[in-house]
Parts: structure tokens; sequence; C-alpha cells
């Protein structure tokens, strides 16, 4: 993909690279650390240094290390109190729609590398984020992403716009690098606690995720987990931040997590989407198809009133 590459605030192509750094036709540099490029704009709220420097920003690999046993018991042990049941069958669909060496986009990649490029196999994954905690392709900001428009045929962000200070901006660079008739798969919460903290922004409801993506049309829309679910995670929350002491906190998750893991299971009661279910879910999948027609505002709202009551 070093052919699509551009300066993401200049937006020159890319001339060369060495070990240490991209050179670009306007003659500026960009850094490349451990093998790997930052493309990090001037104006994003994360630098290269804070990635020379192992800076923790929006995730911290210790957090899944399960030879630590608290992180043992929490991912391995308890039920959990939301799950996507259906993420699986989504991305075999998903997959199914691209044609033989689609190039896919993967923003915000976290712990993932390996898992999506078995679920896309015959393509070109291309992993990026905005750390190197888990060694994606790129470390890049997705306000400035620093490739070429429309070079993308699927672009995947799954629960990465809600930690985006600019969210409008970040869906219009999801736009500009997607081929016309590619895909976006986006998906991110409604209704969750904060977390990642301080690089967590916003929530999205059904027709305010719509109306981030005006140059595409709705393919498909699904409730990753519902409102039983984030009944649960209320809960949860709640009882454990009545204190701050970790024993207590401990002992809140322990038994909300025995007591309410079942919770998530209603959810299935209620599979369809609709304007009840769409009331307070902890989050959606939406598929976008870019075919750059011009929307007006009202025409983002035409989703919602199709939905049955």
């Amino acid at each position: 993909m070093q052919e699509y590459i551009i300066h993401p605030d200049t937006h020159s192509k890319l001339v060369s690279s060495s070990a240490d750094y991209l050179l670009f036709e306007d003659n500026s540099r960009l850094p490349i650390h451990k093998g790997i490029p930052i493309l990090f704009g001037v104006d994003s709220i994360f630098n290269s240094e804070d990635i020379i420097n192992s800076k923790k920003t929006t995730q911290d690999r210790e957090h899944l290390d399960t030879s630590n046993i608290k992180n043992f018991i929490r991912r391995k042990l308890l039920p959990s109190l939301c799950e996507d049941f259906d993420i699986e069958k989504r991305y075999e669909v998903l997959s199914q729609l691209l044609p033989a060496e689609s190039k896919v986009l993967i923003i915000g990649t976290g712990e993932k590398a390996v898992y999506y490029k078995n679920k896309f196999p015959h393509c070109e994954v291309i992993t990026s984020d905005v750390h190197n905690e888990f060694k994606p392709d790129y470390i890049f900001d997705g306000h400035f992403i620093p490739f070429e428009d429309a070079c993308f045929d699927l672009v995947l962000a799954a629960q990465v716009i809600e930690h985006t200070i600019n969210p409008w901006q970040f869906c219009q660079e999801l736009q500009r690098v997607t081929k016309i008739g590619g895909l976006l798969q986006i998906e991110a919460p409604q209704t969750f606690p904060y977390h990642a903290e301080p690089y967590d922004f916003f929530r999205f409801t059904f027709t305010g995720m719509r109306s981030l993506f005006s140059k595409c049309a709705v393919v498909k829309t699904e409730i990753t987990e519902g409102n039983a679910a984030i009944v649960a995670v209320t809960i949860s929350n709640y009882l454990i931040n009545t204190s701050s002491i970790g024993l207590i906190r401990s002992t809140w998750l322990l038994i909300t997590r025995i007591l309410l893991g079942w919770f998530k299971y209603l959810d299935k009661l209620q599979p369809s989407l609709n304007r009840r279910t769409v009331s307070m879910p902890k989050g959606y999948a939406f598929t976008f198809k870019k075919d750059e027609l011009q929307r007006k505002p009202v025409d983002l709202l035409n989703e919602f009133y199709q939905l049955e009551k």
C-alpha cells in the first residue's frame, strides 16, 4: 500500500522510505519506529514522541494479560455482562461481499490484527491504530488518514468512533478513502460507561450514527448488544463505582458478573431492529455502501421511519 501513502497534513505523495523515516514530495519526513511508520498530523491529539516513549494512551496490553490472576478471573472465568452474539456471522457475510484481492483498512485494530486478517483471508488487510501496543501495520490518527482518495474496498472501524474528538471529520475521512461502491463497517456504542479515559468523547443513537455517513447508503444495521445487556452493565458500573477501594470494587465486579451475566440472553427474545429495541442498546453495527449521492439532512432520517414500532 505504500504507493497510496500521502502526508496526513499536506497530502504530498510518498517518494521513498528508509529504516528511519518516510520522505514525501514536499521534502517533509515522518518517522518509522521499530519498523512501523508513524503518520500523525500536526493537529492530532497524539504524537510520535509518545509512541517512541511507549506512553499508554487508548489501550494498555497489560490489561489483556491473562497471566495476571485478576485479568484471568475477569476475562476467562467470570461471565460477561454483554456479548455480540452475531459478530462472527456478520464478518463472514461481509467477507463474502468482497472480491479477491480487495484492499481492507482496519482503523483501531487493537489486539485483533490476526483476527481481522483471518476474517478476510482473500484480501489485503492493512491494520492501524494510534498506539504501538499490538504492532499494527501503520500508526496514525483517523482524523487525518494518510492514504489517497478512494483506495480501499472496505474500511472497518469497530468501537472507535466514540474515541474520536471530532467524529464528523473522522467519518468524512473514512468516506474519502473508500472507493465508490466500497463498504464501510462501523460499530460503536449508544449506551456504555466512560472508558479508555480521557480518550472517550461521544455516544451515537441510531439516527446519529446514520447522519455521519451522508455519502453512503445503508446496507444493513444490527444491534450488537441490546437493552437488557446495558441494564446489567449500568447496575454493575454503579455498584463498582460506589467505592474507590480495590477490594470492594473487585467484590462488586464478582457479584454483578455472577448475578447479572444472564441478562444478555434476554436480548435474544427481541432480535429484530425496531423503534423499541433502538431505545437504549449498548451499540450498533452499520454496514454502509459509498455511492456519493447528495443527501439532504432530512433524507438521513429515512431509515428510522422505516423501522417498525
